[in-house]
């Protein structure tokens, strides 16, 4: 006696055996989805001619070989030197530059005090 949970197909409910044959146990299977969105799967029996799509593998010479890379990376063998930075300009004077800021202090503060440049 089978006490397994499975659904049994049609045919093996009429005929009342359990040994079905590979073409009465084909099934079919469609994505549905309710009203929510959430999705099932509904099996149907496949016809008895119903044929399978076989899938095969195209034979083409190196369509599916595995390309190896030439090398890998090493950083200890890059030949590339980093380029030299670039100089800022000519140096800059920075006694001429106090100076010039005193100056401007002090030009600032004759004017607030009203005095004549």
């Amino acid at each position: 006696m089978d006490t397994s949970i499975k659904k049994r197909s049609a045919a093996a409910v009429a005929t009342g055996g359990t040994n079905i044959s590979d073409a009465e146990r084909r099934r079919i299977g469609q994505i549905v989805h309710d009203d929510r969105g959430n999705a099932s799967v509904n099996w149907h029996d496949a016809p008895a001619d119903y044929k399978r799509q076989v899938f095969e593998l195209e034979e083409q010479p190196g369509a599916l070989a595995i390309q190896k890379a030439s090398r890998t990376f090493n950083p200890y063998e890059t030949a590339t030197l980093p380029e030299p930075k670039k100089s800022a300009g000519p140096k800059k004077d920075l006694k001429k530059l106090s100076e010039w800021i005193k100056m401007m202090r002090d030009l600032e503060e004759r004017k607030r005090r009203g005095e004549p440049e």
